[in-house]
């Protein structure tokens, strides 16, 4: 039983880290370069919607506030892969579940056009991710699927801090 816990353990703590590379990438500050180059090449469908204007918000938030809140998250989900415990699959899913759901919370209070869509997203592969590894806590044979969870989870955070850096 030890050996089925302590990949589940691995598999919580690597989606984590993964994301952790996100993190910084909701910041502004990468305004300048509209054509960087896509390091994964793995993103078929681009939205080529109009860029936003920086001081013009949309609805009542505007794009700067809509970032903080995608940028706060993001530093939440990377800080909590240091308490990920390997010894203990039950908390490691609890905390997954609480952070899947104040991500949702803080998510749907994005009221900004241009990156509400990216941040429900986000929110929704987070929740997804959360129930997956609800699953392989019940089932540890059911941990096939997760590449496919990783690559979701992560694409879907890059899709919300790109949309905040642009």
């Amino acid at each position: 039983m030890i050996i089925k816990r302590t990949p589940f353990a691995l598999v919580a703590a690597s989606a984590l880290l993964l994301l952790a590379g996100c993190s910084g990438g909701a910041s502004n500050t990468a305004e300048s370069s509209d054509n960087s180059s896509n390091d994964g090449g793995t993103t078929t469908t681009q939205e080529t919607t109009a860029p936003a204007t920086p001081a013009a918000p949309a609805g009542d938030q505007s794009k700067a506030e809509a970032c903080d809140i995608v940028r706060e998250q993001f530093q939440a989900v990377s800080g909590a892969g240091s308490t990920v415990d390997s010894s203990d699959p039950q908390a490691t899913l609890t905390a997954f579940k609480q952070l899947a759901s104040d991500v949702g919370t803080q998510f749907s209070s994005i009221t900004n056009e241009e990156i509400a869509p990216a941040a429900q997203k986000a929110s929704g592969a987070l929740s997804n991710y959360a129930a997956y590894l609800e699953t392989v806590v019940a089932d540890p044979s059911k941990a096939s699927g997760l590449s496919d969870q990783i690559s979701t989870l992560q694409s879907s955070f890059t899709e919300a801090a790109t949309a905040c850096a642009g």
